[in-house]
């Protein structure tokens, strides 16, 4: 793993256990690594955090988001799904996006970590324009796609065995969220 990785993955876990006031004196006590060694290798730590963030994200929709199906509807569950398992199987990375989009961090830097939202807003409109969702705003109901995402992986998170009740109940919980963000003939017509 190289030192950069190293540096990542000491910082997210440390920002996780101790969220973004954890000094950079902790993160190199933590990776076992000199000041100057750091530096080399980030800007600060306010860009270390964005940068966790745009990659985990970026890891996500690599992971998960390309995935082809003819049934929309089916399609659309496949994806939420892999977001989900994905985020059920990788707890620490999910806390770190949770982290990062329920911080100031979020609405401070969005113009530097907007990029990561092109991706699901072109899934959206896709679908949108398909007319298989509704034609609500495009960034509303992608704070409602990623909070479906979020918080169905806290839900299977908050039980004792998350893979098992995922794989039980993830249906269910798709079906709550399909019911209200699609047009009612199209997933009548289409599913």
């Amino acid at each position: 793993m190289s030192k950069k990785n190293d540096i990542y993955n000491g910082a997210m876990e440390l920002f996780v256990e101790k969220g973004f006031a954890a000094s950079v004196n902790e993160l190199i006590e933590r990776i076992g690594i000199a000041k100057g060694t750091l530096y080399h290798h980030i800007t600060n730590k306010e860009q270390l955090i964005i940068d966790i963030y745009k990659q985990l994200m970026f890891e996500v929709e690599e992971q998960c988001v390309n995935v082809l199906n003819e049934n929309q509807k089916e399609n659309t569950k496949q994806v939420f799904s892999g977001i989900v398992k994905w985020f059920i199987t990788n707890p620490s990375k999910f806390y770190y996006i949770n982290i990062f989009e329920s911080s100031p961090y979020m609405k401070l830097h969005f113009e530097l970590v907007k990029d990561t939202k092109t991706g699901p807003r072109q899934f959206i409109m896709q679908k949108v324009n398909m007319g298989i969702l509704k034609a609500y705003k495009t960034d509303m109901i992608a704070f409602f796609d990623f909070a479906f995402t979020r918080a169905t992986a806290n839900y299977f998170l908050s039980l004792p065995k998350p893979l098992q009740s995922f794989s039980q109940e993830f249906d269910a919980a798709f079906d709550m969220y399909w019911d209200g963000v699609a047009q009612k003939q199209s997933y009548t017509e289409k599913a």
